[in-house]
């Protein structure tokens, strides 16, 4: 690439509004890895749909469905439905063929056939799963996560997932007094992941944004590369400056690729500096270095009393982190530094002066010994 014009750069942060990608939030069924999953939805809505279910949410949804129906080209002059009662509601209906209906629910005169698409192509017989259903009134739902402009069925309509939840959000106020909050909870939960589902991740201004500034923003970009660079070069030479140390963790691509270092003992795997520096690269410019043990150097942690410590080592040494925690690994000391931008220039001698004027070298270097006389015995 060509060399960067900072100044030009800078003048292009300043004319723009950075536009702000937003993450989705979380779902139970995100966590689950099951977030578009047909059969699951189904049995989602299908809970929701039983006016008998512990939710207590009675017929909000039958209701919000009927209301899009009648509102369809279906209705034209007159309602489909006036009131759908006393149905039942069935999944994976099985036809005189073998097929599914995803969700039907039906009475003795009435019935809704809903085809549940998230990802997958409507290839289905839409006139078998009709002409199975016997019922004096009866419609067809494709239920899809984007509109569908062709269905080749005339009693068949198309209803998005956000459409029909939108719907169900709109009409809950009236039924929120007696509703179970549990399910209120799970009913929130479910709209959002359909909100997930239905949105993309990058919306159409943020995609036209970038391809209108893509020189710009690509070398900002390169900038931000060129910074981790440097401050991962400089985290290493640090670590090539210091006697005893050699091994450098992690490995490129691991969990902690990016985010720190160790400077590992010759002696011991499992004692180390680590110099955490990811922050550095986000506005609050922050990093911590840490004396860490693991493993078994964590058994037996009355040991390193005896340890002579001068008092303004033990100002650092025996970390609250150390004293409490039960996990595999453990700060014995650490410090946290806010680097100036020219101390982040010469990120390897800022390093080397923390280490040595808040003792936490000489604090590594006493632990090495107290070790060493450990493992000679």
């Amino acid at each position: 690439m060509n060399t960067i014009d900072l100044n030009k750069l800078q003048h292009f942060i300043n004319q723009n509004d950075i536009p702000i990608i937003k993450g989705k939030p979380k779902t139970f069924l995100g966590i689950a890895k099951q977030p578009h999953y047909e059969n699951v939805l189904s049995n989602i809505y299908a809970f929701y749909f039983d006016v008998h279910e512990v939710h207590k949410l009675k017929d909000l949804f039958v209701t919000s469905l009927m209301e899009l129906i009648n509102a369809s080209s279906l209705a034209k002059e007159n309602k489909v439905f006036d009131t759908f009662l006393n149905f039942e509601v069935l999944t994976e209906y099985g036809t005189k063929n073998q097929k599914r209906i995803d969700i039907l629910l039906q009475n003795n005169e009435q019935a809704i056939i809903i085809e549940n698409k998230v990802y997958h192509v409507l290839n289905n017989d839409l006139d078998e799963y009709y002409n199975e259903i016997n019922a004096a009134t009866k419609v067809g739902i494709i239920l899809s996560l984007h509109p569908i402009s062709d269905i080749k069925h005339p009693h068949f309509i198309n209803i998005t997932h956000s459409q029909f939840m939108e719907r169900v959000m709109f009409n809950l106020g009236s039924y929120v007094l007696g509703a179970s909050d549990k399910y209120l909870v799970f009913l929130k939960d479910f709209y959002q992941n359909i909100i997930n589902l239905s949105h993309p991740v990058m919306e159409k201004d943020n995609i036209h944004f970038y391809y209108k500034n893509q020189q710009e923003i690509n070398q900002l970009v390169e900038i931000k590369y060129k910074l981790r660079d440097h401050i991962l070069r400089q985290v290493i030479e640090a670590g090539n400056i210091l006697n005893g140390v050699s091994k450098y963790e992690p490995r490129i691509n691991s969990h902690n690729d990016k985010r720190l270092v160790y400077y590992v003992s010759n002696n011991h795997s499992n004692l180390m500096i680590t110099v955490v520096y990811e922050k550095l690269l986000t506005d609050e410019k922050k990093m911590h270095i840490a004396i860490e043990m693991q493993g078994n150097l964590l058994k037996d942690r009355e040991k390193y009393n005896v340890i002579d410590f001068t008092e303004e080592e033990k100002k650092h040494a025996f970390a609250e982190h150390f004293r409490t925690t039960s996990l595999g690994w453990s700060h014995f000391a650490v410090q946290h530094y806010h680097p100036s931008e020219e101390e982040i220039s010469n990120l390897s001698q800022f390093i080397i002066d923390k280490l040595n004027q808040d003792h936490l070298l000489s604090i590594f270097n006493k632990l090495v010994l107290f070790l060493d006389a450990q493992k000679a015995k």
